[in-house]
């Protein structure tokens, strides 16, 4: 497919490197040249330097004749002006980022009578991804599917829970029939297990399941924690905002630590039940001053990847069950253990995850659809949920007659009201709702589970 980026800041530049990984066709605008430059040398891809809502441009680049159009530079009013452009001059789907609560309301009426395919506010989708977060105490990472009816856990195994030497072909009668392990971290390496694979100690399992059946398991398992009631956040920035409209203050008490006296100010006017300081909320001090022990939850979201690090780390040491760190530079998570965070927020991941997806899509529209696309683990897993094509070649038969690939696991089936976490006998239908977790090559069809003996 023919996509073009505009913008090489973070955003486009995770983009770009996803989609060239995908094999599409991407051109890239970008005014900064140093950044054009950047780009242009670190992925195989055509540019344009210039304004990405210049008409002239966009004809220059190719955008009358693109697929997609991704607006991804760091001005909303960029973006949408580009995207109504490139929208009228023939762009099959556009997509603009922004971030003023403006330009995000929740009536689709704004972004259809602009002519634009989609909005996405990466602050508002990571707030959403922080409550997931906050909801399930217990897990690592949350992946939800068929409209928070499923869901993918990540948790760490205790020592001291049974799951620790727990056969794979046991853990069903023991830990609950709708439930499944789809992918197990151990040591720095993740795998899809099969039904000869074990559970140690120290392990990173996630679990396939429906919400009762999990909430069942991480009490029978000891991985249960306590529902999270005092939150506090440091850094009281775009994605606090937003998290804060999201939360419910009948059932949080949150306190907030802002430096800048002129956001602390507006956090308190638009949200007086939250308690406001004015103070470094990186420093071990201020923390400690503010009794950071007692709290459920700490939620480090400064503009600094290492004060968020440092200050998530001073929490969890203190003895908070449930650590969240805004980190937008990935590569700084290669130099920190395992142990060191809890739960990791990256924002332009959370963006590039839908894109994609939507990407895929579009690119797929033929077959069977891409309904929600999850990377976890470093990106070296994904979920996909699809909704089987009625041509599909995996439609009317058993999964032991499938030849599936290697890697790769069908975690849960939804046909109308009923769940099924599938096993050798049962059969993908035209129109079950499928997930499908794989690591290796990338999936862009139900029909591309096929191949095992390839």
């Amino acid at each position: 497919m023919q996509i073009v980026i505009a913008g090489a800041g973070k955003y486009g530049r995770t983009l770009a490197g996803e989609l060239v990984a995908e094999g599409h066709d991407i051109t890239i605008f970008e005014k900064n040249e140093e950044w054009f430059e950047d780009i242009m040398e670190e992925f195989d891809l055509s540019g344009v330097v210039g304004n990405a809502a210049s008409y002239a441009t966009q004809i220059e680049a190719g955008v009358d004749k693109c697929h997609a159009f991704l607006a991804m530079t760091g001005s909303d009013e960029i973006n949408l002006i580009a995207s109504i452009v490139a929208q009228s001059i023939g762009a099959e789907k556009t997509i603009a980022r922004v971030v003023n609560p403006d330009y995000s309301p929740p009536s689709p009426v704004f972004r259809q009578n602009l002519g634009i395919g989609a909005l996405i506010n990466p602050n508002l989708e990571s707030a959403k991804e922080i409550m997931r977060m906050l909801r399930y105490p217990s897990a690592i990472s949350v992946e939800s599917f068929f409209r928070g009816r499923v869901h993918i856990v990540a948790v760490r195994v205790p020592e001291e829970s049974i799951l620790a030497g727990m056969k794979l072909l046991d853990f069903k009668r023991q830990c609950g029939e709708d439930l499944m392990v789809s992918v197990i971290r151990r040591d720095g390496e993740v795998f899809i297990p099969d039904s000869s694979s074990a559970i140690f100690d120290g392990d990173t399992i996630h679990v396939t399941g429906k919400v009762d059946a999990l909430q069942n398991f991480y009490e029978h398992t000891n991985t249960v924690a306590p529902k999270i009631k005092n939150v506090m956040i440091t850094g009281g920035g775009a994605i606090a905002y937003w998290l804060l409209g999201l939360m419910n203050k009948q059932r949080y008490s949150v306190k907030l630590i802002e430096r800048d006296r002129s956001i602390a100010e507006l956090v308190y006017q638009r949200y007086p039940w939250v308690d406001v300081i004015r103070a470094d909320g990186t420093d071990q001090r201020v923390l400690e001053e503010s009794n950071i022990q007692h709290y459920d939850a700490f939620i480090s979201l400064t503009g600094i990847d290492e004060e968020n690090v440092l200050a998530s780390w001073v929490a969890s040491h203190k003895g908070v069950q449930k650590t969240i760190t805004k980190i937008n530079r990935t590569r700084l998570l290669d130099i920190l253990s395992e142990s060191d965070l809890q739960n990791i927020l990256t924002p332009h991941h959370i963006v590039s995850d839908e894109i994609v997806r939507a990407i895929r899509a579009l690119d797929n529209s033929q077959g069977s659809s891409v309904e929600a696309l999850y990377r976890f683990e470093e990106g070296r897993v994904e979920a996909l949920e699809f909704v089987a094509h009625p041509q599909s070649k995996v439609i009317g038969k058993t999964l032991l007659e499938l030849d599936l690939r290697s890697q790769l696991r069908l975690a849960c089936i939804v046909r109308g009201q009923e769940i099924i976490f599938p096993g050798g006998q049962d059969q993908v239908l035209a129109g079950d709702r499928v997930i499908v977790v794989a690591t290796g090559k990338r999936i862009y069809d139900l029909d591309d589970i096929l191949g095992g003996r390839d």
